[in-house]
């Protein structure tokens, strides 16, 4: 920032180098120009600012219907989690006969090695 005897100097200064006739109209001139630059600079800040809040609405907007959307597939994956059938315990009576999983794959292997036998041959 400019002091009080920085601004006197450039004042003398510029009153040597344009004279006191031309002065008044260069300082009118330059009041004009820095009006139009608040002007300019003022309506761009509100222009932005309003771009701002258009955006933030926009952005509110789009997290309510996220929101939305959110609850019916909260409440969906809730129900998948509840119809898991591991979590349904088998309260009917023990099966009697049938193979056991260890039968089931060592029946599964006999098999695998005679297909192999056949291909073999």
């Amino acid at each position: 920032m400019l002091q009080g005897g920085e601004i006197l100097i450039i004042l003398l200064i510029a009153l040597v180098v344009f004279g006191p006739t031309r002065l008044p109209d260069l300082a009118q001139k330059l009041g004009r120009w820095t009006a139009e630059l608040r002007a300019a600079a003022r309506d761009v800040r509100s222009g932005l600012e309003s771009e701002i809040a258009e955006l933030r609405q926009t952005t509110d907007n789009l997290q309510g219907a996220v929101d939305e959307m959110k609850k019916p597939l909260e409440d969906f994956k809730k129900e998948v989690a509840e119809a898991d059938p591991r979590r349904l315990d088998w309260t009917g009576p023990k099966p009697i006969s049938g193979p056991t999983p260890e039968e089931t794959m060592a029946d599964l292997e006999e098999i695998e090695e005679l297909a192999k036998d056949e291909d073999g041959e």
